[in-house]
């Protein structure tokens, strides 16, 4: 018994008539007529009743019909399953983000991804960069989304958006209601910095934007928290540079203030193993390129 002859038998007990049934199926009635009486031997009962003009489902025929239909339902389901997974639309993706991806169009991404491939189930998971990157590197995600300023052997990375830097300044900064500053006019201001310890790359990238600029700032805190630090910001104990994605959650006793120094920016990327053969991070890693594209400008 295969699936061939399965089809065979449910188109004609649907239709009752043989020539239609054929028909419906693109096969030759005399093999439609064949391979049903097959199926009949195989199972050792009859599943028609026959006449010139007349055919009927017999008490197992009817039985044996809704099996069939399961049958050829599972098996349908089965292949569509087994496609989307090649296609990289099912399964379990495990997303590994850093703490600058959920500011700078994370959600945006997932809810892109997610149209795209509902079936998929999207594990989330935030760390710090260090420890996104060994996560990634032994095999605890499939990708990541973080500041990719380290140094790995075993992974791809791909930045994805340049993220715009703006100098975060108390509100009672002489400098908070300027339209745009140069970084060298806060030379002599302590600086309140963000991911010493975390290994995110953040506070060597701040640090050398400003000896770009000419001057090495004197770093009075270091945080481990963006919110933390933007309160110590408001609280008039220092500066600091912050991406552009912060603006919507900035504290209100801190000023944003755009910076004249192109390479005053903070880049976003996404890592995966050089190994990864994965069709759920292809399709990912494109999603994420198609947004990033897409909204590189907002």
């Amino acid at each position: 018994m295969d699936f061939r002859q399965l089809r065979y038998f449910v188109a004609v007990a649907e239709e009752l008539h043989f020539t239609r049934a054929a028909r419906r199926v693109h096969v030759a009635q005399p093999t439609l007529s064949q391979q049903v009486r097959m199926l009949e031997k195989e199972l050792g009962v009859s599943l028609l009743k026959r006449s010139n003009r007349h055919v009927e489902l017999t008490h197992s025929g009817r039985i044996f019909l809704e099996e069939a239909r399961r049958l050829l339902t599972t098996a349908a389901d089965a292949v569509q399953a087994v496609q989307a997974a090649a296609a990289g639309r099912s399964g379990r993706l495990t997303v590994v983000c850093g703490p600058t991806s959920a500011y700078a169009g994370l959600l945006g991404m997932l809810e892109l991804y997610r149209r795209r491939s509902p079936l998929v189930d999207v594990h989330l998971v935030e760390s710090p960069v260090v420890d996104a990157v060994v996560t990634v590197e032994q095999r605890q995600a499939d990708v990541g989304l973080v500041v990719p300023y380290f140094e790995s052997a075993l992974l791809k990375r791909e930045t994805v958006l340049e993220l715009p830097l703006l100098a975060a300044l108390p509100r009672s900064h002489p400098l908070a209601s300027a339209g745009i500053i140069s970084l060298k006019q806060l030379s002599g201001d302590p600086f309140v910095l963000f991911g010493q310890r975390r290994g995110s790359g953040f506070y060597e990238r701040i640090l050398g934007i400003c000896h770009g600029s000419g001057f090495s700032p004197r770093v009075l805190e270091a945080m481990e928290h963006i919110h933390t630090l933007l309160y110590v910001v408001g609280a008039g104990y220092g500066v600091s540079l912050v991406p552009a994605t912060l603006k919507p959650i900035v504290h209100p006793e801190v000023a944003l203030v755009p910076l004249r120094e192109s390479a005053a920016t903070l880049e976003l990327g996404m890592i995966w193993r050089f190994d990864q053969t994965s069709p759920l991070v292809t399709a990912f890693l494109a999603t994420v390129r198609e947004w990033c594209k897409t909204h590189r400008n907002d």
